[in-house]
This record gives C-alpha cells, structure tokens and sequence, in this order.
C-alpha cells in the first residue's frame, strides 16, 4: 500500500509542474539572416503587455486579448519597420506581413484569451491580433489573413 502512497504522490508532484513545464517551452522564434531568437510563453509574459477588446471575423463578439505589442518583440530581435514578416502557423500556414504594421496600429501577439492561455485548439498559443475596433480600415480580408494563431515562427526577410 505505501508503494501505491508514494507512487501517486510521485505521479501528483509531476502532474503540478506541467504547467510550469509548458510555460517554459519556445513557443515562437523570431528569424532573419543574423540570428533566431526564442521566446517562452514566460518570456512574452515579461514583456510589457497590452490588453485589446476586439471583435474579428474569428470570434463571435468583443473579446479580451492579452499580450505583447508586435512591435516590441520585434525590437527585442532588431527588427525595423521596413522588412517583411513571414507569419508562420503550426500548421505552415503563412501570411506575409509588412513590419511597418506593427509600428502603425498596436498589433499584439496574444498569449491569452478572456485572461486564460490559448492551447493550440483554441488558436493558441500564440494569435496575431489587430485593433481592428479601433481602426475600423482594418476591417477587410487584407488584414483578416493577417490575424495568424496557433504562431510558431516570424521569418524576417
């Protein structure tokens, strides 16, 4: 029976630091012909975070987005406004967006939904935003396939 104890208590131990495990995963990378740069979902926590109330083609209503302005990651990787953004899925989804996006609206890369973080079924964990309630010329097709989720890569050209 103690076997059993110390097995489950084994198994509980592991079973609470999953998230903490996860947290700690590269869940985007950030490419140009210099370098790669990674970030952990803790890491685009530690940057300053932005919170958006919008609505999009992909949710039904208004909804909470949290997490880093696209600008600032690019920063952080050296990045300017003048190259252009390979927007790579999980699925090798791509969206060609110009950088100088993220320097004119306040595009964020969400890494949480309603205060929660996004597993890939629900987009996650990683999902373009733009402002589009605030700018109401972002409401078209153009930049609808812009809003890339479940994000694993910003190739830089």
């Amino acid at each position: 029976m103690l076997n059993y104890k110390v097995f489950g208590a084994t198994i509980a131990a592991y079973l609470s630091m999953m998230p903490n495990l996860a947290l700690s995963q590269v869940i985007l990378t950030v490419t140009n012909q210099e370098a790669s740069t990674k970030f952990t979902h803790e890491e685009l926590s530690s940057l300053p975070q932005v919170v958006l109330l919008t609505a999009n083609d992909y949710v039904d209503q208004p909804t909470s987005f949290q997490g880093p302005l696209l600008r600032s990651v690019l920063e952080a990787s050296g990045i300017g406004r003048d190259a252009k953004l390979n927007m790579i899925a999980l699925n090798d989804f791509t969206s060609t967006v110009p950088a100088s996006d993220a320097f004119d609206y306040d595009v964020i890369l969400a890494i949480l939904r309603e205060g929660k973080t996004m597993p890939v079924r629900e987009k996650g964990p990683v999902w373009v935003i733009y402002p589009m309630d605030e700018n109401p010329e972002l409401r078209n097709d153009l930049y609808n396939d812009r809003l890339v989720w479940q994000l694993k890569e910003i190739s830089v050209e």
